[in-house]
Formats: C-alpha cells, structure tokens, sequence
C-alpha cells in the first residue's frame, strides 16, 4: 500500500514540475520577443510592394495595375492594360 501512495505523490510531484517548466519557458519566450524568429504580420504587410511597383509579363513596363491570367500549360501572367489584347488572342483565362 505504502508503495502506491510513493508511486502517485511522485507522480503528482512529476507533473508538477513539468507545469513549471512549461510556464517559465513560455516567460523567457516572452522577455526575448527581440531575438525571436518570427516577425509580425502587420510590419510584413506595411513593407509589402505595392501592385503599381509590378512589371508586366509581356511588355516589361511598370503600367500601373495588372490582370493576372493563367496560360495553356498552367503557368501565371501579369499582363498590363496595353497587353489585354493578347490574353484574348491566346485565350487566357483571367484570375
């Protein structure tokens, strides 16, 4: 019996410790947000290029907004305004 009770106060004990290093890991993690490897989103978002800074796919000028379409084998394109015309002529399909 006295071997029980040693077995589950070692138990309880063992699972104290694990809460306790969880939580003093999860402090230091806290106090060291500078040296962390992961970034905020909201800094990612307010560096992020805008759509006005993209080249078109086929003419390779910066006009303004593109229109992405897909081609036959599946691959992506950034066509400008002045390209149109040819997305239509190869029968692109707008994304």
């Amino acid at each position: 019996m006295a071997y029980i009770v040693g077995l589950i106060v070692l138990l309880v004990l063992t699972g104290v410790y694990v809460i306790f290093l969880n939580r003093t890991a999860k402090r230091k993690n806290e106090r060291s947000g500078m040296n962390s490897k992961v970034i905020s989103m909201e800094s990612h978002r307010r560096a992020k290029h805008s759509s006005g800074e993209q080249l078109c796919s086929s003419c390779k000028k910066k006009n303004g907004k593109l229109i992405f379409y897909a081609q036959d084998n599946g691959t992506v394109v950034g066509l400008c305004k002045d390209c149109k015309a040819q997305a239509k002529k190869r029968d692109m399909l707008p994304l």
